[in-house]
C-alpha cells in the first residue's frame, strides 16, 4: 500500500515536473518574453495582449510568429462579432439601434477582409503590403466604436468586443512593425 502511494506520488512529481519543463521554456525564456512585453507595453491594456499571446504559444518565438499569433486572433474576433452582429439584427426593431449595427457590420467587414488579405501577404513574407493592407483596420472599428455615441445615443452591446478588437489591431499592427521594417 505504502508502495503504491509513493509510486503515485513520484508519478505526480514526476507529470509536474515536465509541466513545469514544459512551460518554463515558454514562458521563462528571457527573449520571447521581452518581445512580447515590447509588443504589449504599447497596447491599452497590458494583460489582455499579453494574455493573448501566452495562450497561443508553443514555445520560445520571434516577432513573426507574434504577428501570426496577433493577426489569425483578429480574424477569429472580427468573424465572431460578425455573426453576433447578424443574430442581433434579427431581432432588433429599434431604428437607431439597428442602423448602428449595420454600421458595426460594416466595420467588421471591413477589418475580416483587411486582416484575410494581410494574412495573404504575410504567408507570401511580403510583410510591407501587409500592413498596408491592414490600414484601414483601426478607423473601421473607430466608426463601430463611435456610432453609439451619436444622436440618438444608444448603449452598445459591442463595449467589450470592440475593445478586444482595438486591441488585436493593434497588437497586430505593432509586432508587424518589427518585420516589415
Amino acid at each position: 500500500m505504502a508502495s503504491s502511494r509513493c509510486s503515485l506520488s513520484s508519478q505526480l512529481l514526476l507529470g509536474l515536473f515536465f509541466i513545469f519543463l514544459i512551460m518554463g521554456s515558454t514562458l521563462g525564456d528571457p527573449e520571447t518574453e521581452e518581445r512580447i512585453n515590447r509588443v504589449c507595453r504599447q497596447m491599452e491594456e497590458f494583460g489582455f495582449c499579453s494574455q493573448t499571446f501566452h495562450e497561443n504559444l508553443k514555445g520560445p518565438t520571434d516577432y513573426v510568429r507574434l504577428t501570426q499569433i496577433a493577426k489569425v486572433e483578429a480574424i477569429i474576433n472580427a468573424t465572431r462579432t460578425l455573426r453576433y452582429i447578424t443574430k442581433l439584427l434579427a431581432f432588433v426593431s429599434d431604428p437607431a439601434l439597428k442602423n448602428n449595427l449595420i454600421v458595426c457590420e460594416n466595420a467588421y467587414d471591413i477589418m475580416n477582409k483587411a486582416f484575410l488579405e494581410g494574412i495573404k501577404y504575410f504567408f507570401q513574407r511580403d510583410y510591407r503590403s501587409m500592413v498596408n493592407a491592414e490600414r484601414i483596420a483601426p478607423r473601421a472599428e473607430a466608426s463601430c466604436s463611435v456610432i453609439f455615441g451619436t444622436p440618438p445615443e444608444r448603449s452598445s452591446p459591442l463595449v467589450e468586443r470592440n475593445r478586444e478588437m482595438r486591441i488585436l489591431i493593434a497588437m497586430a499592427l505593432v509586432s508587424a512593425s518589427y518585420i516589415a521594417s
